[in-house]
C-alpha cells in the first residue's frame, strides 16, 4: 500500500492529528494549494496540499520575517499589528493570517476571486487552530527553541541568503 504525503506526516512522531485535519478542511473548502502553519520564530510546524513547488523551511523564515516588519509598519501608522497580509502575483497569491501574536497560517492559493473564500475559511478555522496549538504541548505548549531542530535560526538564515544569491 502506498502512503500518501500526508499519512506520512500524520505518522511521524509529535504530529498533531486533529490540527492537521484542521488546516486540510481550510485546503479542502478554500480550494487553496497549500496551507502551511509556521511559528512566530519561522519553523513550519505543519502543512497541508502541494508543497513540491516551495521551499517550506526558506518560506517560513521569510514569512516570519515578512510579519515582523509588518508590525513595525503598523506601529507607525499607529496600530498595534496587522492581522492579515495578502500578496497577489499573478499566478498565485498568498493569504497569511496572525494567530495568537505566535503562529501564522499561510494559505498559498492560485483563483484570485477566491481570496474571498479564503478569508472566510481561514477565519472558520483560525479560532480551532489556536484552541488545538494551546491544548497540544507537541506543538503549541513549547518555546520555539523546542520546537525547532538545533541551530535552526542559523541555517534558515543561511538559505535565505541563498536564495537571494543564486
Amino acid at each position: 500500500m502506498d502512503i500518501g504525503k500526508d499519512d506520512a506526516m500524520m505518522n511521524s512522531p509529535g504530529k498533531n492529528k486533529e490540527l492537521h485535519d484542521l488546516l486540510n478542511t481550510l485546503l479542502k473548502e478554500s480550494s487553496a494549494r497549500t496551507v502551511l502553519l509556521i511559528s512566530k520564530e519561522g519553523v513550519c510546524i505543519d502543512e497541508t496540499g502541494d508543497t513540491s513547488y516551495i521551499n517550506t523551511t526558506a518560506l517560513g523564515a521569510l514569512v516570519a520575517g515578512m510579519f515582523s516588519a509588518t508590525r513595525e509598519v503598523a506601529r507607525m501608522v499607529g496600530e498595534d499589528q496587522f492581522s492579515i497580509l495578502l500578496q497577489q502575483g499573478e499566478k498565485r497569491h498568498i493569504h497569511v493570517s496572525l494567530l495568537a501574536q505566535s503562529f501564522m497560517m499561510v494559505v498559498i492559493f492560485e483563483d484570485l476571486q477566491a481570496i474571498g473564500r479564503v478569508r472566510y475559511e481561514s477565519n472558520k478555522v483560525a479560532e480551532k487552530v489556536v484552541h488545538c496549538l494551546r491544548r497540544d504541548p507537541r506543538d503549541g505548549g513549547r518555546d520555539a527553541e523546542q520546537l525547532s531542530v538545533p541551530d535552526f535560526r542559523e541555517y534558515a538564515l543561511n538559505l535565505i541568503d541563498r536564495i537571494f544569491h543564486s
